[in-house]
């Protein structure tokens, strides 16, 4: 199995949600979640791929409870999540559900969602030159780009 989580360029850690988790390898992709955690290092998350997976229940049911579980973790190490999503539409659409969800108890660490690679890498930079444990510009919502 490939590696879930892309370390290569930490503190950034890119992940790609897949269109579907099978049953038996739910498991592996909480694993490394945990194992992200463990570092107990500051980190920013860039993600993109599928906006959830699709017929993973098992995967859903893992990953909810494992938010829940690690939420303050979650808060203490994640200065934000970017996701990438070159689809202005998309993009549009993942913005206000975003905008929901920042404004519910439920968001550990910030979230924003834009267009290129190269954007989701300079915010995550910024985010990593925060001071203490709030990135810079912590909860100030982003327009979705055109």
């Amino acid at each position: 199995m490939p590696n879930i989580l892309d370390t290569a360029a930490w503190p950034i850690v890119h992940y790609t949600m897949p269109n579907h988790v099978p049953a038996d390898e739910a498991g592996h992709h909480i694993a490394a979640f945990d194992a992200l955690l463990a570092r107990g290092e500051p980190y920013a998350l860039i993600f993109s791929g599928a906006e959830l997976p699709q017929d993973s229940k098992h995967f859903m049911t893992l990953y909810a409870r494992w938010g829940k579980q690690h939420f303050a973790e979650q808060k203490r190490l994640c200065r934000g999540a970017i996701r990438v999503e070159p689809d202005v539409r998309k993009r549009e659409s993942f913005w206000r559900k975003a905008m929901l969800y920042l404004m519910s108890s439920r968001a550990p660490y910030p979230y924003r969602i834009v267009a290129t690679l190269p954007e989701a890498n300079a915010l995550a930079h910024t985010w990593m030159a925060g001071d203490g444990d709030k990135p810079v510009g912590h909860w100030k919502p982003l327009a979705p780009a055109s």
